[in-house]
């Protein structure tokens, strides 16, 4: 398993959530960001899938609102103009940005017309969609018409793709970067799903072993290698097989696209870039109206130190910058937060204790229905510490759990208890100073006079504390408040179905009369009798 990088930021080790893996992760580490500097964060209920749960953060009268990674200072018709890449080169190019020669096709142009501009434009070229995500439909360097054919007919038949870009393929890095406010924060490269050879395992084992260190990445949880049919054309075409073992130190490549989602890796490379290729990207962001934050997808030829733009993403999730697969994190939350309230700049809590919150409650309760609007407590403040006790004696028993959470929530303060399997019992408080020292005394003589307990020790403690309190162990590792709000949930959501059914019958009844040769008739009786009222 892949351990800590010491590269990632030390401000999300051990602070986000499992529920927050993957995607959410853009909108976690912001949202943490700004929570974390005592600013009141609400989630709102928008219907929409976790990764893009819209929420705000307000802080002394000033309100912003989020979606993913971008702020609401940017306008609808910068959002507009980034979501069909037409519109985005047309800008780009009135604002004397590189981007690579092409042209648009849709439904009115034949296929024929488009293979034949293909052939005058010069191989080797792209295609893609018009308004594609994720890389999806996006074909490059097609070194010829036979190949070309293939791809305009799986993009644009396969996929369902009427309008499509056609533009000249360039040589170079593909180099995602990260802008606001007019700097460049963070940049990464991207390279296609890949294995390098150790001299004595297959592909297959060692496809394995990258995609179990992908695994226990947070940002690229689930993101896996997948063994498809074009994994097997890639390697039959290099005389490989997935049982193959290849040399020491060689690089095999898995798939053609670069994207970090189809399996690629990101590589930080930040402090490479030259100054003409931010420039590129600040350009871009220059170009479109109002665009104050976006990721620039630019192709960099190095060696000539020049480079095209070939898409701008105006709520790009920002994963691949706080995990990179090689090189050092970069800190866009914290650039996120400073842009929009250049009030906390200064804000500096390394002294204090970390927090975070839960964010599967949040999302579980949107998902039910039960709630528009869902704030997060504030974020604890004054002079703060954190505590660790080891409880030896026989524990199991919900009776102590339930008797140590009454005295840590009396105390109002946040942590959990966790039974470990050597018998032991570990319990860890954070909070106030002055409510620290009242619960020493409470689990050290008051706990003492339990039959069960033998013993207390009390260690410091350095990771982040969630907010709440949580029970691990026979409640296997969930927190009770939350497994008896689930309940309650999945109560309400039986009740919900019940109250639907009732009313599905009694529309269906009241359909069943209007369609009734009795409810015909009587319409002009009915007619009358409005008139008679009115």
């Amino acid at each position: 398993m892949k351990k800590i990088n010491k590269n990632w930021l030390s401000s999300l080790e051990n602070s986000v959530p499992p529920e927050a893996y993957g995607y959410t992760i853009s909108l976690y580490s912001v949202a943490l960001e700004g929570w974390r500097r005592g600013m009141t964060l609400k989630f709102v209920n928008n219907n929409r899938p976790k990764a893009h749960t819209e929420f705000t953060l307000s802080y002394k009268g000033k309100e912003h609102r989020f979606s993913v990674s971008r702020g609401d200072i940017v306008p609808k018709k910068a959002i507009k103009i980034c979501v069909d890449k037409h519109l985005t080169k047309s800008y780009l190019t009135e604002g004397d940005v590189p981007t690579p020669e092409g042209e648009t096709f849709d439904e009115k142009n034949y296929d024929e017309d488009i293979i034949e501009y293909s052939k005058v434009l010069g191989y080797p070229v792209v295609i893609k969609p018009t308004d594609g995500t994720g890389g999806n439909g996006v074909i490059a360097n097609i070194k010829n018409e036979e190949e070309f054919r293939k791809a305009l007919t799986y993009v644009k038949y396969d996929l369902n793709y009427s309008k499509l870009i056609v533009e000249k393929f360039f040589q170079g890095e593909d180099y995602r970067l990260y802008v606001i406010g007019e700097k460049v924060i963070g940049a990464f490269k991207k390279i296609p799903a890949n294995v390098i050879g150790d001299g004595k395992n297959s592909i297959r084992h060692l496809l394995k072993v990258k995609n179990q260190e992908r695994n226990s990445t947070p940002a690229l949880y689930r993101r896996l290698i997948k063994i498809d049919k074009e994994l097997h054309n890639i390697l039959r075409s290099k005389g490989y097989t997935l049982d193959s073992i290849p040399k020491k130190g060689e690089r095999i490549f898995l798939k053609t696209k670069n994207n970090v989602s189809a399996g690629g890796d990101s590589v930080d490379v930040t402090d490479e870039l030259t100054g003409e290729i931010k420039d590129i990207a600040i350009r871009s962001s220059n170009a479109i109206p109002g665009l104050v934050q976006c990721g620039v997808d630019i192709m960099v030829n190095k060696e000539e130190n020049t480079g095209v733009v070939l898409e701008v993403n105006s709520r790009p999730h920002i994963t691949a910058h706080l995990y990179p697969w090689e090189g050092k994190a970069r800190d866009i939350p914290k650039a996120i937060i400073d842009y929009y309230f250049p009030e906390t700049v200064t804000y500096n809590d390394e002294s204090q204790p970390a927090f975070y919150f839960d964010f599967k409650s949040v999302f579980d309760t949107f998902q039910a229905g039960f709630a528009k609007e869902i704030t997060i407590p504030d974020i604890p403040t004054g002079n703060l510490v954190a505590a660790r006790f080891i409880v030896s004696g026989t524990l199991q028993g919900v009776n102590y759990e339930k008797w140590v959470r009454k005295q840590v929530q009396a105390l109002k303060l946040n942590g959990y208890i966790k039974h470990l399997q050597n018998g032991k019992t570990v319990v860890v408080v954070a909070g106030s100073e002055k409510s620290i020292v009242k619960f020493r005394d409470v689990i050290n003589y008051q706990s003492s006079k339990r039959a069960e307990v033998t013993n207390v020790v009390e260690k410091s403690r350095k990771s982040p504390v969630k907010i709440g309190f949580e029970i691990v162990g026979n409640e296997s590792s969930e927190n009770l408040a939350t497994t008896e709000k689930s309940k309650e949930i999945k109560e309400m959501k039986r009740e919900l179905k019940k109250i639907q059914k009732e009313r599905d019958r009694y529309k269906k009844k009241y359909k069943d009369i209007e369609n009734s040769s009795t409810w015909r008739v009587t319409k002009p009786v009915r007619k009358l009798g409005k008139l008679i009222k009115r």
